[in-house]
């Protein structure tokens, strides 16, 4: 296993949309099917080989250190966020950065994804990020820019001037799912962005601010999700999750 097949997790977040489900329950180990959201991930992760997670917790960590510590199989470490109410996942990302050292790939602990798109981001030559470009955009999705050479800007509200051809943009071209995975060279350019948001005290901002930093100065690619993928945010995307994906299967290891 190469370095860049170790993977961090991000389940600091409580969810509150979810609620009163989430009162006493972190968003990720809400079931889907069988199992809860978090379980699929990890499964979905050692279907393609992954050996490695540091899943980085917030609220209820004790209820996720537990469930997490009755599985076998690949090894789990974890990273708390102790200020997870007041901060934003850039800050939980920055906490795991010893963890990402070499390269890593980043989940959202929120996120269902096939098994086979994870497996085509991991033979990417180079850093990407799984992306639907089929999917109707809104302000609500975190929408991504593609130029000729890779990933141009990634936001939720992309109104303004392509960095690449100077055309005017009213929506992205695609929606970043919430899974990407970077170089040992990127993930260290990646992270001093991410520390300069920090020193700055921006907390509060999403991890993608630092992307698009990120963008500007390396070619960053994209793969496209080719089967069904899903961000539980809201009740009715958990009961659209439990129709849909307890029927599909985690691909055993190749």
């Amino acid at each position: 296993m190469t370095d860049d097949r170790r993977a961090i997790v991000l389940a600091a977040g409580q969810g509150k949309r979810l609620q009163p489900l989430t009162d006493d329950t972190p968003k990720t180990l809400l079931p889907v099917g069988s199992q809860p959201i978090l379980d699929h991930i990890l499964d979905t992760l050692e279907a393609a080989g992954y050996e490695e997670a540091t899943v980085v917790t917030g609220f209820e960590r004790e209820q996720i250190e537990s469930h997490c510590a009755s599985r076998d199989g690949m090894g789990i470490e974890f990273v708390h966020n102790a200020d997870y109410d007041t901060t934003n996942n850039i800050y939980s990302l920055w906490l795991a950065r010893e963890h990402a050292e070499g390269g890593f790939t980043l989940v959202n602990a929120d996120t269902l994804f096939p098994v086979s798109s994870l497996r085509a981001l991991c033979e990417t030559e180079g850093s990407a990020l799984l992306v639907d470009t089929e999917k109707e955009l809104d302000d609500e999705e975190m929408q991504v820019a593609i130029g000729s050479d890779g990933l141009e800007t990634i936001g939720k509200d992309l109104d303004g001037e392509d960095r690449e051809t100077g055309v005017y943009l009213e929506e992205g071209d695609g929606e970043y799912i919430g899974v990407s995975r970077f170089t040992a060279e990127d993930t260290e350019l990646l992270f001093e962005h991410i520390e300069a948001f920090v020193e700055e005290g921006a907390v509060t901002d999403w991890y993608e601010a630092a992307f698009d930093r990120l963008f500007s100065e390396r070619e960053i690619g994209y793969v496209e999700v080719e089967e069904t993928w899903m961000e539980i945010d809201t009740p009715e995307d958990l009961e659209r999750a439990r129709s849909r994906w307890p029927q599909a299967r985690v691909e055993q290891p190749l």
